[in-house]
């Protein structure tokens, strides 16, 4: 039997090549076996995002899929013409799809106030943005707001994620005095004089002109999309008392109770169902 040659070419090229293969192998064994818990913790992360929008934070892991559950009762995706998507999650949208679908979550606030959650998408100095923005369902006042940044610098344009920055936006109009036209943004820190502005970072103005943007723009698609939805089901009416109207996957029983008293009958999502 022929002595093998280690000190030849073939012989590195075939030992590099069986490491290779071998070290490949064991990578893709690894991720596949830990993708299940990665992305476990992707959608923690995520829910934990959108109860902070809610006004609800600092829950442990352990703690957030039971007051996600407990939150967010309906979910429904419109696209840009104002259809609804049906069968569609609004928790199965990724940032990215954000501006060709919809994803809406009917929700209540920490308060337990009624809210639509709308996640939003835009762009800071250094990389992507994203957030969520809870409104009233007339999405007329802020209820709150969560804000997430791929890369922007520490302790500058980073801090759009603290809760001091982001709680600026609750109680604040979305609307300026052309109705539908959304005004609410973020300005200069010290520049803002109506209460549609909201003060951004100081020595972060093209982040804070990026979050903006996304707010203004972002919140605009939405109620245009809703609108529209609205036009398809009502012919531009709006829904009156006393029918059965249906909104986004549904209305909780309190609205119906309340549409049936004479009252709330003009709020855009179903309203009522008198027995």
């Amino acid at each position: 039997m022929a002595k093998i040659n280690t000190n030849s070419n073939v012989y590195t090229i075939c030992y590099a090549a069986v490491l290779v293969v071998l070290v490949a192998f064991l990578l893709a064994f690894v991720s596949s076996a830990l993708k299940p818990a990665q992305d476990a913790n992707v959608a923690i992360d995520k829910k934990s995002q959108i109860l902070a929008s809610l006004n609800v934070r600092g829950l442990a892991k352990s703690e957030v899929e039971a007051k996600y559950d407990e939150l967010i009762e309906e979910t429904c995706v419109l696209t840009p013409d104002g259809q609804m998507i049906e069968g569609a999650d609004a928790f199965g949208v990724e940032t990215k799809e954000i501006g060709q679908k919809f994803p809406i979550y009917q929700a209540t606030t920490a308060a337990g106030d009624e809210a639509f959650v709308l996640p939003l998408k835009g762009r800071g100095l250094w990389g992507g943005l994203w957030g969520y923005v809870a409104v009233t369902p007339d999405f007329k006042q802020v209820l709150g707001a969560y804000f997430d940044h791929e890369s922007e610098t520490a302790g500058l344009g980073a801090l759009i994620k603290e809760p001091k920055f982001q709680e600026q936006f609750i109680g604040r109009p979305v609307f300026g005095s052309e109705e539908l036209q959304v005004a609410l943004t973020v300005v200069k820190k010290g520049t803002a004089t109506a209460q549609t502005e909201v003060d951004g970072v100081t020595g972060a103005t093209l982040t804070s002109k990026g979050v903006g943007e996304m707010v203004t723009a972002g919140i605009q698609q939405y109620v245009d999309a809703f609108s529209a939805y609205l036009d398809g089901m009502f012919g531009g009416q709006e829904p009156e008392c006393g029918k059965r109207q249906q909104g986004c996957n549904g209305c909780p029983e309190a609205d119906r109770a309340r549409c049936q008293d004479g009252q709330d009958c003009n709020r855009p999502c179903c309203q009522n169902e008198a027995e």
